[in-house]
């Protein structure tokens, strides 16, 4: 290795006496870095369809106006665990009538052209996807598991598909609270896109396709830029880990290919949630999708809770948002099911465990406050939770068994877990009650508290009570503090 590039570079043998120099030569060979290429000149965004995906990518994934986040870290639209935020987008739109696809890099704001004309057709015929008519945008995420993994180890890959659930459900969110409901595709080839966005080869997956139709609302900031880079020969070299590219290796075989493509997306929810309770006011789920913008605008995520008790009530029209149907290319029927704990209400009588897909309620003891620093790996700061919602699935939906019709890989399973949390944080907030998901947990100590099979894996947990912002999300700091890491 040279530096940290990937280009491979011969090193002499050193004699005995020079060993020592030798080896301070290569030491310093790995820690030296390529010189910077010169940027290509500056173009501003000009492509209608780009201009929509890049406000809908603000509005759904990037900004917030939260005033609770974590000291020095910008308040972002969806959470991510340990704010590492693995994930990427790319766009593809007309522009000047050609058929083009751009990367964005969302914390420079730039985006840069990567290919136009036959090559970007190609890849979208391969991937039976299309560019919407009329100045629309076809919004790709792309996932970049090593951000996770270098922090949460294996475990990662699991955050990774989530935080990208969370955000590819939000831009859905974000693009039908301006009135023009998108449409996301999952289950499509992805070989000759991946190819065109250099993805591979980048050590990233393509994770989602977002197709959202031309509307006029919504302007990005003034700051982005477009760059051309189509010219892959005037490109200087890049840095790239070689700890990143042995981790991608590891994952070879890891990634599933998606279920044969699905043309057709379906509005439904994304779990069944049966919960005796009608909605308050006249709209199901989330409520009237007019006031989205304003709860995506100021979702936070709490730092602790007090251990008051909260309204049941509340607890419940947060829940009720689960049942917001999206626009996907998902089966109606899912492994996925979601269970309450409802451990400390105002109304005790409601404090129960709930199987939110049945209905039913399961007599039993509910945990402490101490089981519940223990299953969430000795986080206090969550541990006066008022209530626990899980998501879990049989141990078999996750063995690869399924090559049976129907049946869901984890790309799949993550992205129910990732979007049905962002619709329980846009709910916590229009209820008013604290909320904040975790990946890290106890999970044979959950499946005890919760009553659940020992053959039912627990995915995601997110936490709702009486938010205390005096306290510190440990998580954000470089220990994986969420795993017991010390």
């Amino acid at each position: 290795m040279q530096g940290n590039l990937t280009t491979p570079r011969a090193v002499p043998a050193a004699s005995p006496g020079r060993e020592s120099e030798g080896r301070a030569a290569d030491l310093w060979a790995r820690v030296a870095l390529p010189a910077a290429a010169p940027e290509p000149p500056a173009e501003p965004v000009a492509a209608p369809g780009l201009r929509l995906a890049l406000s809908l990518l603000e509005e759904g994934a990037l900004t917030s106006r939260a005033n609770r986040s974590c000291g020095s870290y910008a308040a972002r639209a969806v959470p991510s665990a340990g704010a590492v935020y693995p994930y990427e987008f790319a766009v593809l739109v007309m522009e000047n009538g050609v058929p083009t696809a751009f990367r964005v890099d969302v914390d420079r704001r730039i985006c840069a052209r990567l290919a136009a004309g036959t090559r970007v057709t190609t890849a979208l015929d391969a991937s039976m996807l299309a560019i919407p008519e009329n100045g629309g945008a076809l919004v790709i995420t792309l996932t970049r598991p090593w951000l996770s993994m270098r922090k949460y180890g294996d475990r990662g890959y699991l955050y990774t598909q989530i935080d990208a659930g969370h955000a590819a459900g939000n831009l859905l969110l974000a693009a039908a609270g301006r009135g023009a409901a998108g449409a996301l595709r999952l289950r499509f080839p992805r070989e000759t896109l991946s190819e065109l966005l250099e993805a591979g080869e980048n050590c990233r997956e393509i994770y989602s396709a977002t197709l959202i139709p031309a509307n006029p609302a919504g302007e990005p900031s003034t700051r982005w830029t477009v760059h051309d880079d189509t010219d892959r020969e005037r490109r200087g070299p890049t840095w790239r880990s070689w700890l990143e590219s042995t981790c991608w290796d590891s994952l070879a075989g890891w990634t599933e290919h998606s279920a044969s493509a699905a043309l057709r997306t379906v509005a439904a929810p994304l779990a069944r949630i049966r919960t005796g309770r009608r909605p308050a006011g006249g709209h199901s789920g989330l409520g009237d999708p007019s006031e989205w913008p304003e709860l995506i605008g100021t979702r936070a995520s709490s730092k602790a809770f007090t251990g008051e008790p909260v309204s049941a009530s509340a607890v419940w029209q947060a829940v009720s948002a689960l049942s917001t149907p999206l626009q996907t290319d998902l089966p109606d029927a899912s492994p996925l099911s979601a269970t309450l704990v409802l451990r400390s209400t105002t109304e005790p009588e409601q404090n129960a465990v709930y199987r939110l897909h049945t209905g039913e309620r399961q007599p039993g003891s509910l945990p402490t406050t101490e089981e519940v620093a223990r299953a969430c790996m000795q986080q206090r700061a969550l541990a006066g939770a008022a209530a626990i919602l899980l998501l879990h699935v049989p141990r078999t939906s996750l063995a690869g068994a399924g090559s049976a019709a129907g049946t869901e890989n984890l790309r799949e399973l993550a992205f129910r877990c990732g979007a049905l949390g962002q619709l329980l944080y846009l709910g916590a907030n229009r209820a008013t009650v604290g909320v904040t998901a975790i990946g890290g947990f106890d999970v044979p100590l959950w499946r005890t508290l919760a009553g659940l099979p020992e053959d039912e894996e627990i995915l995601y947990a997110l936490l709702l009570g009486r938010p205390d912002d005096s306290g510190i999300k440990f998580d954000r700091l470089a220990t994986a503090h969420a795993q017991n890491e010390r």
